[in-house]
């Protein structure tokens, strides 16, 4: 079977599944275990399928190995799914394994490979589906798959090369202590979404942090393409931790099975030091991503160019109310909104005058530091928010690297310049957000 057709009857029976169409899944997942055998998942869902036709005996011996199996395979989430499936079965057995496969992937496991990431599944064998399993019905096919089970647990069993074989790095995951990576089992929630399911909405209230076990999604904001999201991928967590609208719209392009942190869940987690670090880093790192791909202040670099710049910026959480930057002071640097939003307002005839509210990607501070001059304006945060700044020393430092840059900030200025000037002789008039800068 050539491997587009076998990611197509993967595609399939994960669809299938999904839209929960159980025997056609089945009839698949044989003929993929058939033509993978090094892969443990068609397996895997074959079992938790007869559980769900009645056939319990046959799938608990099947399910009492899958987590082990999967772990071994470096397929670390799967596994977690499994184990799921296995503790509505046999608690006891689920408890076991999951303190052997937190062991074996949490920070300080002697065989977790940090350089490497989970692998994709094995390449299919060339030949063509086992007609016998496609055309199988009702009966018979149950009876093919509990053999099916059978066999391959038997193998599986069997297998010596699995004990000492290295697992790849999962992010987030594996630099969790053991200890944490227990706690957080009980806490995921297991969901199985069919092709163009909405998972998360831009704009709506986040509550909850996804982790993608298998499948595929895309990341979209206002109708631009971010990112695609595949197994061992999380989301959610900007929205989460910063108590922000959804940044993002993110939906399913095939049928995927997803890992659901809530926000309760996530702060009980989060009251371990090393949880609330290792979620601080990672979500630091997934906005500076997003706000490269699409700020203009970064879109003009190459990739290299782009890390040299952002690891310039500090980066500060501020609170509702709180001030970053104040008219008639100094600003320390650039700004840039990584997340939620800041207030602009300028003091005008006795009162303030509201200018703008920025967003992600957009910048202020720069006539401050390009002029030498004082803030024209104050920025506050209405609700919570991420700022990062480059200091001025950082900037005079480095500006000559980066001429693209420095061209378009001296734009900014100059454009924020004409519009505070048209705006003290006329009324106040709508000011385009990317240059709104001060």
């Amino acid at each position: 079977m050539a491997t587009t057709e076998a990611a197509s009857l993967y595609e399939q029976a994960d669809a299938a599944y999904a839209e929960q169409r159980p025997e056609e899944a089945l009839r698949t997942y044989l003929a993929l275990m058939e033509n993978n055998e090094d892969d443990p998942y068609p397996w895997y869902r074959s079992a938790t399928l007869l559980a769900a036709m009645g056939d319990r005996d046959v799938a608990l011996a099947s399910l009492r190995l899958v987590p082990r199996v999967l772990a071994e395979s470096g397929q670390l989430l799967l596994a977690l799914a499994a184990l799921r499936d296995l503790r509505e079965l046999d608690a006891e057995s689920a408890a076991v394994q999951l303190s052997a496969i937190a062991a074996l992937y949490a920070s300080g496991s002697e065989r977790v490979d940090r350089g490497h990431r989970t692998p994709p599944p094995p390449p299919s064998r060339q030949s063509p589906p086992a007609a016998a399993a496609m055309e199988a019905e009702g009966r018979a096919l149950r009876e093919m798959a509990r053999e099916a089970c059978d066999t391959a647990a038997q193998k599986w069993q069997s297998r010596s090369d699995m004990a000492n074989r290295r697992v790849p790095f999962h992010p987030l995951l594996s630099d969790l202590s053991s200890t944490d990576l227990e706690a957080l089992f009980p806490l995921l929630k297991l969901h199985v979404k069919p092709a163009k399911s909405v998972v998360v909405e831009q704009g709506e209230e986040g509550s909850s942090l996804f982790i993608v076990v298998r499948g595929l999604v895309e990341v979209r904001r206002d109708d631009v393409h971010l990112a695609f999201l595949r197994s061992g991928a999380f989301f959610g967590e900007m929205a989460l931790l910063t108590r922000s609208p959804r940044a993002a719209r993110v939906a399913c392009e095939q049928a995927t099975t997803l890992f659901e942190l809530d926000r309760d869940a996530l702060e009980e987690l989060a009251r371990s030091p090393d949880v609330a670090g290792v979620l601080a880093a990672h979500t630091r790192q997934r906005l500076l991503r997003n706000l490269m791909a699409t700020s203009p202040l970064f879109r003009p670099l190459d990739p290299q160019r782009r890390n040299g710049l952002i690891s310039l910026f500090t980066s500060r959480v501020y609170g509702r109310g709180e001030t970053v930057v104040t008219e008639g002071q100094s600003a320390e640097g650039l700004y840039v909104v990584l997340s939620g939003e800041v207030h602009v307002s300028k003091h005008e005839d006795g009162g303030d005058l509201a200018l703008a509210e920025l967003g992600p990607g957009q910048v202020f501070g720069e006539i401050s530091l390009i002029q030498q001059k004082v803030a024209t304006a104050t920025v506050t945060v209405p609700d919570k928010a991420v700022v990062l700044c480059l200091p001025r020393a950082a900037f005079n430092d480095h500006v000559s690297e980066f001429p693209e840059v420095l061209a378009h900030v001296y734009k900014l200025a100059v454009d924020r310049e004409r519009a505070n000037l048209q705006a003290r002789e006329a009324e106040p008039l709508p000011v385009d957000q990317d240059s709104l800068l001060i």
